[in-house]
């Protein structure tokens, strides 16, 4: 990096007040009114910078990244010789910093139905805002809009936008205005579920053997819709199946033999290796029938709730269920601890909501070594 004179051992004097900078053939205003030096030294993983007062930054960077290593050291070096980035920055566009956002997720490893979900928020923001705006008071009107009374969707939207200038602040060097937006809060209401006896009503509606399927990817095995929408037959084993498609990824459950025996019972599968033959609205409508026959009204996600629900009555412990239910918010994951999958699976035949209705209705065996199921 060299300035106007070009000096030819590549720092640039103490006694010259240079404007502008070349690096990788482009050219950067720097916006600075006081002497500095630095240095670019091209390496493959990184560009050093020295400034007086034997300052060092040291950024880390790709070869192919060039131009926004050198955008960032102009501001760090600005920043180390006391002066104010320039007080009319070129606007950024929102949708620009969406998609390189995006494309960061996805390559830290962010699950596919996450990042659909977090795509859909924050590119409706950059519809309203084509300019990413760098104070607080945009920020907050745009909350405004989102209501928080039944659905928590403001606090939600709250939540895309500070990973979304999280990243921004980092990446674009732009303060984070989101840090000065308050976080909503509301009441959180619990999620709707099945009584005992309405999920034993519920069980003892089940007939076919594609609705014994579904209803044990959503009550047995607890999955989130979209994990049992694209569920691969390969990912059935012995005794223990793989979710890679929910909000986590590559993740190991036990599996009960009696419920491996309902999954396989399947004849048809769906393409590209997908277990089920059907989409998963689908699976959702057979869901409802089985509760309509009930007497019920039944969702996937109740099914899930209850079963979260029910594995406190039949004296299932708080860190199984977690695990099991594969909550990873840091405030849950801080109250358990990691057991192995031998373990989780000698916890899960004997607690299973399902199985344990099941055993009630006489449509599976007792537990092992007892004449009867777990106490009700």
């Amino acid at each position: 990096m060299k300035g106007r004179n070009d000096n030819p051992t590549g720092y640039l004097s103490p006694q010259l007040v240079p404007t502008k900078v070349s690096v990788a053939g482009r050219t950067y205003d720097l916006g600075l009114k006081m002497p500095f030096e630095a240095e670019v030294r091209k390496e493959p993983q990184e560009k050093e910078a020295k400034c007086l007062g034997s300052m060092q930054v040291l950024i880390h960077a790709n070869d192919v990244e060039v131009n926004k290593a050198a955008q960032r050291l102009v501001v760090e070096l600005a920043n180390q010789v006391g002066q104010q980035r320039p007080t009319n920055p070129v606007p950024i566009s929102t949708a620009a910093v969406v998609d390189a956002y995006l494309i960061y997720k996805d390559d830290g490893g962010a699950a596919e139905g996450y990042l659909k979900v977090r795509a859909r928020k924050v590119r409706f923001f950059a519809r309203q805002y084509p300019e990413l705006p760098t104070s607080p008071e945009p920020l907050r009107d745009y909350l405004r809009q989102f209501k928080t009374g039944v659905v928590p969707t403001r606090q939600d939207q709250w939540k895309a936008l500070s990973d979304l200038y999280k990243y921004a602040s980092r990446e674009y060097h732009i303060s984070n205005p989101m840090l000065a937006v308050d976080k909503p809060h509301f009441k959180k209401k619990p999620g709707k579920r099945l009584s005992k006896d309405e999920a034993k009503q519920f069980v003892g509606a089940i007939e076919t053997d594609l609705e014994w399927a579904i209803a044990t990817c959503y009550f047995g095995l607890r999955l989130r819709r979209i994990e049992a929408e694209r569920l691969l037959s390969g990912e059935i084993k012995s005794d223990y199946i793989t979710v890679t498609d929910g909000k986590e990824r590559g993740e190991e459950l036990p599996l009960l033999s009696i419920f491996r025996e309902l999954l396989l019972k399947l004849e048809n599968h769906g393409p590209e290796g997908r277990h089920f033959p059907i989409r998963g609205d689908t699976m959702a409508y057979h869901i409802g029938r089985i509760g309509e026959r009930a007497g019920l009204r039944v969702t996937p996600h109740m099914l899930r709730n209850t079963a979260a629900a029910l594995w406190y009555h039949y004296n299932g412990d708080k860190s199984s269920n977690r695990m099991l239910l594969r909550h990873s918010t840091d405030d849950m994951t801080d109250h358990y601890s990691n057991q192995f999958l031998d373990e989780l699976r000698v916890k899960d035949e004997r607690h299973n909501p399902m199985l344990n209705l099941m055993r009630e209705l006489g449509l599976a065996p007792p537990y092992p070594n007892t004449s009867s199921a777990p106490p009700a």
